[in-house]
């Protein structure tokens, strides 16, 4: 089968191909996408830090419809709609039999080790990989059935594209991870595509001050008619001493961060209120060997709470459609979170808007 499909050659290029996918092997099925979320994520794999071998095809948050199915699948049916996350649950390893499928054995095996090729480019013939065992940014792809959720929704299909990664993961933050309680204070650090899905779950958790932080004024605005109570300013100082000022003193019970750098990542801590709750979700670049430094009386003494959160921290075939049906209830709003769609052809443009945070998320259309 030959489908167009966008594909990395070199570091910062991205260009469409076409590309002969391979069959569906077993536990694996065709899915023909009809949109697919542009993530900063995937600006970093394509700028040069992404462990899979070139050419590959980024994406790894879309939603599409089952064309063909695979020997030996059993979560999936021809004809069921699909979201597909930058995530995966076998339901066999340790993690996901001991409830932490977020760390699902194969999801790093996939991660981290050569992936097996989908395709071959008509160009040269040269083997084509998927980033991190997804790539979404195609009209078709073959995808292993642990890698995505079916759903039963009406929502539009720019706004299910997001459920495998900013509402997934932003939303599973607060909700499965915080575990947010009505009446805490919970502070968001960035507010792009994951920090204002934050600020929407707090809300709909029953949160009494949502303290915004974000150096882009139009992000610290929406964050605002989004819900949160306290917009600050880094500019305007530290953001800690700012949110300890506004709690007498104390931190917001609740930190989230969401800022793609090791820098945020150091900052969240300091948010918390000692006995809190600290909430890291960033992947920072260089993404094998970016390191952070904690004071030390304050991180073996202060009784706060780190919770890494992968992907939300819950279960993949269960938080997808949940979330759908918070958005359908409008609990949270998705079509806010849609700066633009792109077709196909406009790639290299919808990367550039990721890039330079003109957009909260840009979601690709698969046509040409």
């Amino acid at each position: 089968m030959t489908v167009k499909s966008a594909v990395s050659r070199s570091d910062g290029q991205i260009a469409v191909e076409d590309l002969t996918l391979i069959d569906p092997g077993e536990g694996q099925v065709v899915v023909r996408l009809d949109a697919s979320a542009v993530c900063s994520t995937d600006t970093v794999s394509v700028d040069g830090d992404s462990p899979s071998a070139r050419p590959f095809v980024p994406g790894h948050s879309a939603t599409g419809i089952v064309e063909e199915v695979g020997p030996g699948v059993t979560r999936a049916r021809t004809g069921d709609r699909i979201v597909l996350a930058g995530t995966m649950e076998c339901g066999a390893c340790y993690q996901c039999q001991r409830g932490t499928p977020s760390q699902c054995d194969r999801l790093w095996q996939t991660m981290f080790s050569a992936p097996q090729a989908i395709g071959r480019a008509d160009s040269d013939g040269a083997e084509v990989v998927a980033d991190g065992g997804a790539g979404a940014f195609a009209e078709r792809m073959v995808y292993n059935e642990r890698c995505f959720a079916v759903v039963h929704s009406d929502l539009p299909v720019e706004q299910l594209a997001l459920l495998g990664c900013g509402a997934l993961s932003g939303i599973g933050a607060v909700v499965e991870v915080a575990q947010v309680q009505p009446g805490d204070s919970v502070a968001v650090l960035g507010l792009g595509h994951l920090g204002l899905w934050m600020v929407q779950a707090a809300k709909a958790s029953g949160a009494e001050r949502i303290f915004a932080i974000e150096p882009l004024p139009r992000r610290r605005e929406l964050a605002g008619a989004l819900g949160a109570t306290d917009l600050i300013d880094p500019a305007d100082g530290d953001p800690a001493e700012q949110v300890r000022a506004l709690t007498g003193g104390r931190g917001a019970d609740v930190a989230l961060e969401a800022t793609g750098t090791a820098a945020g990542l150091e900052q969240v801590f300091g948010l918390a209120r000692n006995g809190g709750i600290v909430v890291p979700t960033s992947v920072a670049v260089p993404i094998m060997t970016s390191t952070v430094t904690l004071p030390a009386v304050a991180y073996a003494l202060f009784g706060k709470q780190i919770r890494s959160s992968q992907s939300g921290g819950g279960f993949l075939r269960r938080d997808v459609p949940r979330f759908a049906r918070m958005i359908e209830s409008g609990l949270v709003d998705a079509g806010v979170m849609v700066s633009r769609t792109y077709a196909l052809g406009e790639i290299a443009e919808a990367f550039d808007a990721a890039r330079n945070r003109q957009v909260i998320t840009g979601v690709l259309l698969n046509q040409t």
